[in-house]
């Protein structure tokens, strides 16, 4: 598939992991266009999306990927992980 270079893939927001429920399912929902527009096959996605952790949520990743990576580990598994850790103890209605 031939993309236009303008196109957002090209900058995908990155996601820092601050306890903020908007700000981690706007980087999920930003993400997941950029699969379908790319058409990226499942099993790159989870190493697709960890290129744009940074800060808290970079270091949660170095010390649970281990234990977390299996040839079963899929994106909509790396979400639920992501949601767990990372949402707000209260979320905005």
């Amino acid at each position: 598939m031939n993309l236009p270079l303008n196109l957002p893939w090209r900058n995908p927001k990155i996601y820092d992991g601050k306890f903020d429920t908007r700000e981690l399912e706007e980087w999920i929902r930003a993400m997941e266009k950029i699969f379908v527009v790319v058409e990226t096959p499942e099993r790159q996605k989870v190493n697709i999306g960890i290129l744009y952790f940074a800060g808290e949520v970079d270091i949660w990743w170095s010390i649970v990927k281990d234990k977390l990576q299996r040839l079963d580990f899929t994106w909509a598994k790396l979400l639920e992980e992501l949601r767990a850790k990372f949402y707000s103890i209260t979320i905005e209605r």
